[in-house]
């Protein structure tokens, strides 16, 4: 399920059509469209409006846990929200959303790298993760090699410390001025397998001497897709 599809379950619980929605949130009745259409993904204000409205951002962009935060459980009917709603505000860090995608193909030119937005995560999952916000940003997928892992669009959170490879994991590889996501495996000698989770794509392998070519531009620690 999508983020759209889950405030379209949020507005059904609530039995409001999507104006009021919009007026709720702050945000154009066209804007909030595109939220639940998918052809927009919420920034950082449009997250916090969520919050102050009773929604668990964790619910809204994972599925996981709750609909509705703690303070709003049993009052969905109501259109006031206290302050106390709003604290919670500070339970969650806001993460960068850049204009760039990263080819999970065969590569895809990087036209432009500006912040078009934010999403919110909860600070004590980062914590838990070892992630730093300040390293930390969202990229888009582009392709469909890595699936079905990630799918095509599908939303990167990446840790951009990481320039070395530190385990079998899925990575960020930068080469020119493509960026390409794959996972890396590196053997005793010094060489990488470069592997394509779909079965359609070959493996290829990098001899320890190119593989100190490669450069790594962070290591995926959470993506998220439609369904």
């Amino acid at each position: 399920m999508s983020i759209g599809e889950r405030l379209k379950e949020w507005r059904a619980a609530r039995n409001i059509g999507q104006k009021e929605a919009s007026a709720i949130f702050g945000v154009s009745y066209s804007v909030y469209q595109k939220y639940e259409l998918g052809s927009s993904v919420p920034g950082g204000d449009a997250i916090g409006a969520f919050v102050r409205a009773g929604i668990n951002s964790n619910w809204l962009l994972t599925g996981e846990g709750e609909m509705l935060l703690m303070s709003t459980q049993g009052h969905v009917e109501s259109e006031v929200y206290n302050e106390d709603t709003k604290g919670t505000l500070d339970d969650f860090a806001l993460v960068p959303v850049y204009d760039v995608q990263a080819s999970a193909g065969h590569g895809s030119h990087v036209e432009s790298e500006l912040q078009t937005g934010q999403l919110a995560f909860k600070k004590s999952w980062l914590k838990e993760k070892g992630l730093q916000v300040g390293h930390l940003a969202i990229i888009t997928a582009k392709g469909d090699s890595m699936e079905p892992t990630i799918c095509d669009r599908g939303v990167l959170l990446v840790d951009t410390r990481v320039d070395k490879i530190i385990d079998d994991s899925i990575y960020i590889v930068q080469a020119d001025h493509n960026l390409i996501v794959k996972r890396l495996q590196q053997a005793f000698d010094g060489s990488v397998s470069i592997i394509s989770d779909n079965p359609r794509y070959e493996k290829q392998r990098l001899d320890p001497e190119q593989a100190k070519t490669l450069k790594i531009a962070g290591r995926v620690c959470w993506y998220g897709h439609e369904i």
